[in-house]
């Protein structure tokens, strides 16, 4: 039947602490992995953060005098637009980039120089692409 002795004997092959200590060991070394694997992607964004910036700063100009640039594209238009009633090489640039006015809700705007006395289609506007057009490759 059982003796002590056996019992004991097989109680200390089975002992489970080494098969615990395994387990805690992996998920040690998965943390740990996990931990690099972490702090190297805080690195990465801390540094792409900084990039974001020094593109911000360097844009900031540009975006400032975003207002005078598309206020220098509309008189530009507006000018081909009236040339465009009398010259071919305007009127072919104008049928290229498809350029039409659409007038504003309120009116003509005080920015927008006057039409010249008999002109058909006054004032343009820059639309890029508009419906009619086929959008170009």
């Amino acid at each position: 039947m059982n003796t002590p002795g056996k019992t004991s004997e097989t109680a200390a092959r089975y002992n489970p602490f080494w098969a615990c200590l395994l387990v805690f060991a992996l998920l040690a070394a998965d943390t740990a992995f996990r931990l690099v694997a972490s702090a190297r992607q805080r690195k990465q964004l801390d540094a792409l953060t900084l990039q974001q910036q020094q593109e911000i700063g360097r844009l900031r100009p540009l975006l400032q005098s975003l207002g005078e640039v598309e206020t220098r594209l509309q008189n530009l238009s507006l000018d081909l637009l009236h040339m465009s009633q009398t010259n071919a090489t305007a009127a072919q640039i104008v049928r290229e980039f498809g350029i039409q006015w659409n007038p504003p809700a309120g009116g003509v705007s005080a920015a927008t120089p006057a039409a010249p006395a008999g002109a058909a289609n006054p004032l343009p506007s820059t639309n890029p692409a508009p419906a009619s057009a086929p959008a170009r490759r």
